[in-house]
């Protein structure tokens, strides 16, 4: 006990310097937690994003039919599917919130003299409204039978308003055009320039019956889950499930978007890197606070030799300073970090002056930024804040042990 009431009164005999080094750590601890937070929420946003827009956390195709989106290649293949059934079944999972089904077709849309390539995405409005984010409800509400929903920038395109006639051509199924003319119920904004330039919703039935598919015949069930981080696992409990059509694939988010699922990965590696950074900032830091205090204690530390205390005392004094350091530097840290992190919850980090909505790996990225607590990432953080700290210390108090004690006494008093 007594070299930790040493290393804590010797942390106090230069206040200002300790108080100095304590607020360095935690400013550091602080804007490490921020900025740790900062990252988990874009990675939060994006994966929200990227699978609750549209894609979902899990998607059922028949095997062939991606990345080509074959028209031909529906669940089932040629004799379809009850996919009210399918549906049904994978509602009563526990981990499944919502799912619906979809159509894809290709074609040409036009009004008069204007025309323009589009995908036809059939949905269900009501199920479709419970997974997707892409198109709201109220939207996706005006979706009728015989109407579509343009894409702003495809609407643009063709001078169509709410209200006008479109003709749709597609190659349809049977080998024959398909061609209907349908009136437009909305304009939707996806924020994916992407889509927007492209994009046409309509009900299923109306674009099986374009594409002369029958009405088993969809080419996708997309699902939401309460966890997406559970998406593989999900993923191979469903492929499992009885009631499924022979020759389908069932994939996780993970598999349909690889560039997310990487940058995700990488996200990860950013917050070992600023770590790692500020962990060699604080060594620094320590290491000329703890190399001060031996130079200012050559002559008690001969003093402690003469009277013969053993060295692996003098080290420990040493040790316990730089754990009080860190003890009070990292509590001091968390609670700001904990403010700073308050806030950014809250309100979030404005970006919209400099960057205003943009899109980035086929996901939508929001200008206001909120933080979302990374416990993980904090605790590796704090752990390597105090390792580094009394491993920062322990060579200047090496450098003590090591100190010839009539050397020692001859020292000059630092004052």
């Amino acid at each position: 006990m007594i070299v930790v009431r040493l290393g804590w009164r010797n942390l106090w005999r230069n206040s200002r310097r300790s108080l100095i080094t304590i607020a360095g750590i935690a400013c550091a601890f602080a804007f490490t937690i921020a900025f740790i937070g900062l990252g988990k929420g874009m990675v939060v946003q994006m994966l929200k994003n990227g699978t609750e827009l549209m894609v979902g956390h899990v998607q059922i195709h028949d095997r062939d039919y991606l990345p080509d989106r074959d028209l031909y290649e529906t669940i089932g293949n040629q004799e379809g599917c009850d996919w009210h059934q399918v549906i049904a079944g994978l509602k009563q999972n526990q981990d499944v919130v919502a799912v619906a089904p979809r159509v894809f077709g290709f074609g040409l849309v036009s009004t008069g003299e204007q025309s323009a390539g589009a995908q036809i995405i059939g949905v269900d409005p009501d199920l479709e409204g419970n997974l997707s984010r892409l198109v709201d409800r109220d939207m996706l509400s005006r979706l009728r039978p015989g109407s579509v929903l343009l894409g702003a920038t495809l609407a643009l395109e063709l001078r169509a308003r709410e209200g006008n006639e479109i003709a749709a051509v597609t190659q349809a199924a049977d080998g024959t055009l398909g061609n209907e003319l349908f009136r437009v119920g909305g304009i939707v904004k996806t924020g994916l320039a992407y889509l927007d330039r492209s994009v046409a919703f309509m009900r299923i039935d109306d674009l099986q019956r374009l594409l002369a598919l029958e009405p088993s015949h969809i080419h996708e069930i997309a699902i939401k889950l309460r966890d997406p981080v559970r998406a593989p696992e999900s993923s191979r409990f469903i492929s499992r499930m009885s009631g499924l059509p022979e020759g389908v694939s069932v994939q996780s988010w993970r598999q349909l978007l690889p560039q997310l699922n990487d940058y995700l990965g990488l996200a990860g590696g950013a917050n070992a890197f600023i770590i790692g950074l500020v962990v060699v900032f604080v060594s620094f830091g320590i290491l000329n606070t703890m190399m001060m205090a031996t130079f200012e204690r050559i002559r008690e530390i001969g003093m402690l030799n003469a009277f013969g205390m053993r060295p692996g005392l003098i080290l420990s004094t040493f040790l316990f300073e730089a754990f009080f350091l860190a003890l009070l530097g990292l509590t001091a840290g968390f609670g700001l970090g904990a403010l700073m992190m308050r806030y950014l919850s809250l309100y979030g980090l404005d970006l919209s002056r400099w960057m205003g909505q943009l899109s980035m790996l086929q996901t939508r990225v929001e200008p206001i930024l909120k933080a979302v607590w990374n416990w993980e990432a904090v605790v590796a953080a704090a752990i390597s804040l105090w390792v580094a700290t009394v491993a920062a210390a322990y060579l200047p108090a090496r450098k003590a042990v090591k100190v010839d004690a009539v050397e020692a006494l001859r020292a000059p008093v630092m004052q």
